[in-house]
């Protein structure tokens, strides 16, 4: 959520230092194209005043256009996991959602589109590029207004409809088609905030062909409901078409519009431009896919949510391809089946993943689709990811624990928009369940003081110096001085023990520090976590464990209860202190879900002096087990490494 202009007139809610730092990262080709988008905005607003914004001409033929006639699907079958109970289905047919945090529900009026779910402030309805929706504006978090008008509801509502029994069926198909309609006559064509992002305009698109291709043969409204979906296909598709998210804005957005230009000129080859929009996506979709799907699987953006989404998109391209008899880019079929690969890789037993990096809570088309339902069961042992930069660590099935090493990059160049100051951080679950957390996300423009909290170093299970980040914030969603890390050693013996050893610089340049971390696994329920800072002088050393058990404090150790076991934790290295729910400076505070956050305890270790200094956590499972004396014998090794190696 971070494209719009960036040069002529200055958008607003933004000022110099914003559009100076957004400069910094760009090559002489991409200001050209900014320029050039300043115009095709400058065009588009001067259409808007002059009423001129209609997305289609009037006096078209709904009947000549293929995708709505008959009452074949013209859509390929999707693994839908879709369960839910009487009561959710009753608050679905109600018109109410769960949105980041907040309750909406649809009422038939304009306002409600327009309607902030946080604040209850309205959002502007005037040409999109004149409102202010960046942080400080005065309306709330636009990435919450935005989600009910992805209208992801809507493929809720038609998958309910597919599985009802006929009474049922009605209310879903004719909320469905008067929600939509409501959406259309609240939302012209340019006007508001739904028109800013290109991406909600593609998954808007997605959603909506999917819902009607649904409850086809069930529609109501016909007379109404086709046409509006003909101008509205044409309208998203010819305004993502001209504004798309390319040069140092590339990412996850560029996905999700690529995919609408592709499901645009697929479904609806009948429109002139329907040849070029879906040319113009699969060219995006080839060119990205070794960009931001590392060879490895991972995702270059180095979040876990944004990978499933991306993944997602992927996956919808091909399977919509392969219905149509298309062929299918080796490039894009790839880049979904390995990406595919690693996300299985990071899913614990529910299918749910770390929260590693930004996350919005959104999904590529609903909650309901599941790609990677069917994969096969994780081994037990070590699975590395060396370019994207994870290693995850299986225990034995005992303990049934599995911690992640992040020894990756800080995320996708140049701006590292949704990436995370976590260098070396780790996460650990025990018999399915959380242990040591990922923060999460919170927010993006909500509040700066809590953006910069939950992305920051602080926040992850690794070593904080002089109270900074490990890369500096610039913006929202941009960073400076990346950090490089890696992974220097790792082995794996018979007997089922597990080293890896991994660096991080991002404090070289401004402190003279390096971080080291190793993590020692030793079959069947111990763990050693060492963390050795080096280099001169007298520096503040911050280590931080993210609980997701309250801890209880017994002979030293801070014990955690996980269901029939219990996890045993001791630090060394400074002065341990609990902290939870602070809020100046936050402290302790974990998002599971986007604008949601709640209190955790946060065991917080500190030292103040010279280097080098080591921190070590000792972590075992079960009753009376203690850390193996071979993990302790094994750092001699690692500190002889460490003292000799070179720097970057």
């Amino acid at each position: 959520m971070r494209k719009t202009g960036l040069l002529g007139v200055l958008t607003p809610g933004r000022n110099l230092f914003w559009y100076a730092k957004r400069l910094r990262v760009m090559r002489p080709a991409e200001v050209i194209h900014r320029v050039a988008e300043q115009c095709t905005v400058k065009v588009l607003e001067v259409r808007h005043r002059l009423g001129r914004a209609e997305s289609m001409r009037g006096g078209e033929r709904v009947d000549r256009f293929s995708f709505c006639v008959g009452s074949t699907k013209k859509l390929p079958h999707l693994p839908w996991v879709f369960h839910i109970n009487d009561e959710t289905a009753e608050q679905l047919l109600s018109g109410k959602l769960s949105v980041l945090g907040h309750e909406w529900t649809w009422r038939p009026h304009h306002s409600v589109w327009h309607e902030a779910p946080d604040t209850h402030r309205e959002w502007p309805q005037r040409f999109f590029s004149r409102i202010s929706y960046r942080e400080g504006n005065p309306y709330g978090d636009v990435r919450v207004a935005w989600e009910p008008s992805r209208l992801q509801q809507l493929v809720a509502l038609a998958l309910l409809a597919e599985r009802a029994e006929p009474s049922v069926r009605r209310r879903a198909v004719a909320l469905l088609e008067r929600q939509f309609l409501s959406w259309i006559d609240a939302n012209p064509f340019l006007t508001g905030i739904h028109y800013i992002s290109m991406m909600e305009c593609g998954l808007r698109l997605l959603a909506v062909c999917h819902a009607f291709d649904l409850v086809r043969e069930w529609v109501q409204d016909s007379d109404r409901v086709w046409p509006a979906l003909v101008s509205f296909i044409h309208g998203h598709a010819e305004l993502i078409s001209q504004r798309l998210s390319v040069h140092s804005s590339a990412g996850n957005h560029t996905i999700a519009e690529a995919t609408g230009l592709v499901y645009a000129g697929s479904l609806f080859p009948e429109m002139a431009e329907a040849q070029l929009w879906r040319s113009v996506g699969l060219s995006l979709l080839e060119q990205e896919a070794p960009r931001q799907i590392l060879k490895d699987g991972g995702g270059a953006e180095q979040s876990l949510w944004y990978q499933r989404f991306i993944s997602d998109l992927y996956g919808l391209v091909v399977v919509l391809l392969e219905h149509h008899r298309s062929p299918v880019s080796v490039i894009i079929a790839d880049a979904f089946h390995r990406s595919q690969r690693f996300l299985h890789a990071f899913n614990l037993v529910d299918g749910t993943a770390p929260l590693i990096g930004d996350g919005d809570s959104g999904y590529a088309l609903s909650p309901f689709l599941q790609f990677s339902s069917t994969q096969k069961t994780q081994m037990d042992g070590l699975t590395s990811f060396e370019e994207s930069g994870y290693s995850i660590v299986r225990g034995a099935s005992s303990d049934q624990s599995q911690m992640i090493f992040d020894h990756g990059p800080l995320g996708l160049a140049p701006c590292y928009a949704h990436g995370h100051a976590d260098a070396l951080s780790v996460i650990l679950s025990v018999h399915q369940k959380n242990v040591l957390l990922d923060p999460g996300t919170y927010t993006y423009t909500g509040d700066r003081a809590w953006r910069r909290y939950f992305r920051g170093t602080r926040a992850h299970n690794t070593v904080c110096v002089d109270h900074m980040d490990q890369a500096v914030q610039e913006t929202t969603f941009m960073w400076a001085e990346a950090f490089l890390a890696q992974a220097v050693f790792k082995e794996e013996t018979a007997d089922g023990s597990i080293t890896i050893l991994a660096r991080h610089h991002g404090y070289e340049k401004r402190t003279g520090v390096t971080h080291w971390r190793a993590v020692l696994y030793a079959a069947p329920c111990s763990w050693l976590i060492w963390d050795r800072l080096t280099g001169d002088g007298d520096h503040h050393l911050e280590l931080n464990w993210h609980l997701a058990i309250a801890p209880r404090i017994q002979a030293g150790l801070y014990v955690l209860s996980c269901g029939k076991t219990s996890v045993h934790l001791a630090v060394e290295g400074g002065t341990n202190v609990l902290h939870c729910g602070e809020v100046e400076p936050p402290s302790g505070w974990w998002s599971h879900h986007y604008g949601v956050r709640q209190p955790i305890s946060t065991l917080r270790t500190e030292y103040v002096g010279s280097l080098p200094h080591e921190f070590l956590t000792h972590i075992t499972i079960g009753v009376g087990t203690t850390t193996g004396v071979t993990l302790l014998e094994r750092l001699s090794k690692l500190r002889s490494f460490t003292d000799g190696a070179c720097t970057y």
